[in-house]
């Protein structure tokens, strides 16, 4: 986007314009949602409601206004994060604790590997479509022998797939 349609975007954000609204909803949800299923996995809760309840919040508190597109994807990060500590609250004291450690320590490390995921994500538009599938179903956690019964290939066309797809991007890489 260019920089004239980031401040539409925002603007329209700001006045809780529910198509802008959706738009930045699409924009970060991937990266929120590889972040809230890491944290909230423990807990057994779905990170798609999390992340639907930070929205509704955003969208109920008209009164807050956003600087940038970016400060969106970080304050929802956070919202990920408090929520998170806010669900743990109702657990045993050493179950919370440990819980509560965790988040902190590797909250900076879960923020890289989103960056890194979404990056990943990203440089799946210079791979045959194809392989670009198969690496997007391994980033999601398919296992090998899931993705070639749920795409309907041999186990090896998979391995093979997925072998090229690294090559390919390597060279991208280097560039």
């Amino acid at each position: 986007m260019s920089k004239q349609n980031d401040i539409i975007l925002l603007e329209s954000f700001n006045r809780r314009n529910p198509k802008a609204f959706s738009i930045v909803y699409r924009m970060i949800y991937r990266e929120l949602y590889l972040y809230a299923t890491h944290i909230f996995n423990p807990l057994n809760l779905p990170a798609e409601d999390v992340i639907q309840d930070i929205f509704t919040d955003i969208w109920l508190r008209e009164s807050v206004q956003f600087p940038s597109l970016p400060y969106i994807k970080t304050f929802c990060f956070i919202a990920l994060k408090n929520a998170y500590k806010n669900k743990i609250k109702h657990l045993g004291y050493q179950q919370r604790f440990e819980l509560e450690s965790k988040v902190e320590n590797e909250f900076s490390e879960d923020i890289e590997q989103v960056e890194l995921f979404h990056s990943l994500y990203e440089s799946l538009k210079f791979l045959p479509d194809d392989h670009a599938t198969v690496i997007r179903m391994y980033l999601e956690g398919w296992k090998p022998e899931e993705i070639a019964t749920k795409l309907g290939l041999a186990l090896q066309t998979v391995y093979n797939k997925r072998r090229e797809a690294i090559l390919i991007l390597r060279k991208h890489m280097v560039k």
